[in-house]
């Protein structure tokens, strides 16, 4: 016998597809955090801070226009101090994203050098050039190698998959684990700093997984948990743009 749908039935079928799509959706929603920029325009010394503070009277290291800063593009001069653009945020869990092209203008000391910046990350203490922290290299050539800076230690995996301990706690204050590959470009490149508090980290330079850390540690030998994050400023031009960090705990 053929059933009948009546026009309640439908009718509570539709609702009942309908709630059950919204509850999805409202689900995907929890599940997805948002991206932020954590350098907003406007919000110096409230969103983040500059190292240096106290430069010469008309003279920039940061210039920050909407979700783009621009660095040493308007300083004046043929020699410029390195300096930090830092979070007053303290991080743990999350991802970051940006894009980086350089410029033309280098600057003593670093004029006849590589250009160079970089993303430093867990930083601990006081926010000067190169804090205590661990980085994520932006260098021509070397985008991706990893320094473990004054202090932490961390398990970093090497080319072949084993591991090796980077403890700046001892003797040397800055070491280096090289990348694995070198995936830069002419132009805007893209790097992705996945971080997990204390357990791991992963870099990205233009899709591809370049460097891997893991188990960080203080030089007391408590878990480095989290910390401030900043973008470097190293006697290059350089633009970074689509600044955005996705915090997950």
């Amino acid at each position: 016998m053929k059933m009948r749908t009546t026009p309640i039935v439908t009718l509570l079928l539709y609702f009942g597809a309908f709630f059950l799509f919204s509850s999805q959706k409202s689900a995907a929603k929890k599940t997805s955090p948002k991206w932020e920029n954590p350098f907003p325009k406007g919000e110096l010394d409230k969103t983040y801070t500059f190292t240096p503070n106290n430069l010469p009277e008309g003279q920039k290291l940061f210039e920050i226009k909407s979700n783009k800063i621009e660095v040493l593009y308007a300083w004046k001069g043929k020699k410029a101090p390195f300096g930090m653009i830092t979070t007053t945020k303290a991080y743990s869990h999350f991802n970051l994203e940006l894009e980086y092209k350089w410029g033309k203008r280098k600057f003593a000391p670093r004029n006849e050098a590589k250009r160079d910046a970089g993303i430093v990350f867990h930083v601990q203490g006081k926010k000067v050039i190169w804090p205590t922290c661990l980085e994520c290299q932006i260098q021509e050539g070397d985008t991706g190698d990893l320094w473990v800076i004054k202090g932490p230690k961390v398990t970093w995996f090497q080319k072949d998959g084993s591991t090796e301990l980077l403890d700046s706690s001892g003797e040397k204050d800055y070491i280096e684990g090289d990348k694995y590959a070198n995936h830069e470009v002419d132009g805007w490149n893209k790097v992705r700093v996945e971080v997990r508090g204390s357990k791991s980290a992963k870099f990205f330079e233009n899709g591809q997984l370049v460097n891997e850390l893991k188990d960080f540690l203080n030089a007391d030998g408590t878990p480095l948990e989290k910390g401030n994050i900043a973008l470097q400023a190293e006697g290059s031009e350089i633009t970074y743009r689509n600044i955005k960090i996705q915090e997950l705990k």
